[in-house]
């Protein structure tokens, strides 16, 4: 979690006390979770070339799916480290998900929803999309479109949690590596 702004050469990797490392790449692995723009997505068949076949991109990081980046090798170490900064975070995450899936798709696809002019719609002919893994990203344009208070109230708990993250990991940071002196 470097700052935008920085020049890639004068940045360090911090020299984390062994006793802080598993809290440290947790509470950045949950950041991530947060933060991150994946998407769900499908490049149609002969587009852009004739012949190509279609490709379904899933999102790595949706929390509904046990067999995916996420589930498979990010979240056991979240969990193995106990951070509860971090705990708290995905949980949000976690329970915006789930609320997504059992109120909104229920399992399946949802289509025609107004994001058709969203970078990850517009250039191909099918209609526009969301499914229970779809991205944080394609959730929240929904919830904004569409004025779904309950879901964009699961977002503000999300940004709580994830300024809580910055904060912990700035603690860690400035206190236990002394990294800014």
């Amino acid at each position: 979690m470097y700052p935008v702004w920085a020049n890639q050469f004068d940045i360090w990797a911090p020299k984390l006390p062994q006793d802080k490392e598993a809290a440290f790449y947790a509470l950045c692995f949950a950041f991530v979770l947060a933060e991150n723009r994946c998407v769900v997505t499908k490049f149609e068949a002969d587009n852009p070339v004739a012949g190509a076949p279609e490709v379904f991109v899933n999102n790595p990081l949706s929390t509904n799916n046990d067999s995916n980046f996420w589930a498979t090798t990010l979240l056991p170490y979240v969990e193995a480290s106990g951070e509860p900064v971090a705990l708290s975070l995905v949980k949000a995450v976690t329970e915006l998900y789930r609320y997504w899936n059992h109120n909104y798709t229920k399992g399946q696809f949802i289509y025609s929803i107004g994001l058709h002019d969203e970078p990850y719609f517009k250039y191909f002919d099918y209609p526009d999309f969301l499914t229970p893994n779809s991205g944080l990203i394609q959730i929240r344009k929904y919830a904004e479109i569409h004025q779904e208070l309950d879901l964009l109230s699961r977002f503000e708990d999300i940004q709580l949690a994830a300024k809580a993250v910055k904060k912990a990991v700035y603690e860690i940071l400035v206190k236990d590596c002394g990294y800014f002196e």
